[in-house]
C-alpha cells in the first residue's frame, strides 16, 4: 500500500512538472564543451529557472534556431572525423516534446561550421553564415527536418558572423566584421536562393570610428529600423530600413562600453525587447585581468528609432549570447568562459537591468534561446 501511495505521489509530481513546462516558456542552452543542450523552464513571474533536462549530442553544439512551427530546434554542430581528424560540421534537428524536452531526430552533414543559422519564415530553408571561409549557404528543410540538400552558395568575405531576416521575411542580411559591412539579399521564396540586393553591401561605421565592424543584427518589431552590435571597440549602430527595397542606411552609432572603460573589448550579441522599447548589447572584455570587466549595455529606442543609453551592467565572463523572454521582463546572458547563465529583471519603464541569479550550465556556454 505504501509503495502504491509513493508511486502515485511520484506520478502526480512528474505530471505536474510536465504540465508546468507544457505551454510555458523554456530556455535552451548549448554547451560547446559538454556537448549538451540543456532545457530550463522559466517562471513567468520571477524569471527563476528550473533545470528540466539535458540532451547529449554527437558533436559540439553552437548556434541554434527554432522552426517557424515551434516543433523543432535546429542546432549547428562541429567536430572531428575519427579517422582523418578533419573538421566536420552538421546541423541537428531536435524535436520538441510536449514538456519541451528534446529528442534527436536527424543529423545533416554540411560544408563548414556556421556561427549563426536562421530558418526562413516558411520553414523550408535554413540559411547559414560561415565565419572562417567567408560564405553563405542555404540548405533545404523537408517536413521540418534539416537535410544535406544544398540549395545556394555565396562567396563573400571572411568573418561572416550572422544571418538574419527583416520582419517581412523577404530580405536577408549578413553582417561581416573584418570588411566592416552588411551584405544584403532578397530571398527567392520559391527556390531558397539569395539574390544580391542593390546595393549588395552597406558599410558599417567608418573604419576610423572607434565602434565599428557589425557582428550581429536585430530588427525592430514595428519601426523600420535595424540595430547591430559592433565588435570592434564595443558599440551599437542604428540603421533605417527601406521596407520596399530591403536596403539599410546607417543612422547612428554609440559606445556600448562602461564609462571610463580601458583596454580591448569586443561586442557580441544584440537583443531587442518584444515591445521594441529597449535594446541590449553584450561586451566581452579582452584583457587578462581579475575581475573581468564584461558587461551588458542597455539603450532605449524612441519613436523615431533613435538610441539613448540607459546604463551598463556587469555580467558573466565572455557573454557571447543573450536572450530576452517573451514578456520582455527578463534577460539572460550566457558566459562562454564561465560556463554560467545569468538572469536579469528588466525594468519595463526604463530598461535598466537588475541581476537576479547565476546558474551553472557547463563549460563553453555558447548559446541561449528563450522560446514558448
Amino acid at each position: 500500500m505504501k509503495t502504491l501511495c509513493l508511486l502515485a505521489m511520484v506520478t502526480a509530481m512528474t505530471a505536474a512538472s510536465l504540465e508546468k513546462a507544457k505551454g510555458g516558456e523554456v530556455i535552451y542552452v548549448a554547451s560547446i564543451v559538454e556537448k549538451t543542450v540543456t532545457t530550463f523552464t522559466v517562471n513567468p513571474d520571477t524569471g527563476e529557472l528550473t533545470k528540466l533536462s539535458s540532451l547529449m549530442l554527437p558533436a559540439s553544439p553552437g548556434a541554434m534556431d527554432l522552426s517557424p512551427s515551434g516543433k523543432y530546434l535546429y542546432v549547428a554542430m562541429a567536430g572531428r572525423d575519427a579517422k582523418t581528424n578533419q573538421a566536420t560540421a552538421f546541423v541537428a534537428t531536435l524535436e520538441r516534446q510536449e514538456d519541451s524536452t528534446l529528442l534527436l531526430s536527424a543529423v545533416a552533414k554540411i560544408a563548414t561550421r556556421p556561427p549563426y543559422i536562421r530558418a526562413d519564415d516558411s520553414g523550408r530553408y535554413l540559411m547559414m553564415a560561415h565565419y572562417a571561409t567567408g560564405e553563405i549557404n542555404v540548405y533545404r528543410i523537408q517536413d521540418g527536418i534539416v537535410t544535406s540538400e544544398h540549395l545556394d552558395y555565396h562567396k563573400t568575405e571572411k568573418t561572416a558572423h550572422c544571418v538574419e531576416m527583416d520582419p517581412s521575411g523577404r530580405f536577408v542580411y549578413v553582417p561581416h566584421t573584418t570588411p566592416n559591412a552588411i551584405y544584403q539579399y532578397v530571398l527567392d521564396a520559391g527556390t531558397g536562393k539569395l539574390i544580391p540586393n542593390d546595393p549588395p553591401v552597406v558599410s558599417g561605421p567608418a573604419e576610423g570610428h572607434q565602434y565599428h565592424q557589425p557582428r550581429h543584427i536585430a530588427f525592430h518589431p514595428s519601426l523600420s529600423m535595424a540595430f547591430t552590435s559592433n565588435e570592434r571597440g564595443g558599440g551599437i549602430s542604428a540603421y533605417s530600413l527601406n521596407r520596399k527595397t530591403g536596403t539599410l542606411k546607417l543612422k547612428q552609432t554609440l559606445s556600448a562600453l562602461p564609462e571610463g572603460y580601458s583596454g580591448g573589448a569586443a561586442a557580441a550579441d544584440i537583443r531587442i525587447t518584444p515591445n521594441g522599447k529597449f535594446v541590449y548589447v553584450s561586451n566581452r572584455d579582452l584583457e587578462d585581468r581579475d575581475p573581468q570587466q564584461d558587461s551588458i549595455a542597455a539603450f532605449s529606442i524612441n519613436r523615431r528609432g533613435d538610441l539613448q543609453r540607459v546604463g551598463t551592467y556587469s555580467t558573466v565572463w565572455f557573454p557571447r549570447s543573450m536572450t530576452v523572454n517573451q514578456s520582455g521582463r527578463f534577460l539572460y546572458a550566457a558566459g562562454q568562459k564561465s560556463g554560467t547563465l545569468i538572469s536579469y529583471a528588466i525594468d519595463t519603464k526604463t530598461g535598466a537591468l537588475q541581476p537576479l541569479k547565476t546558474y551553472d550550465v557547463g563549460d563553453g556556454t555558447i548559446w541561449a534561446m528563450c522560446v514558448e
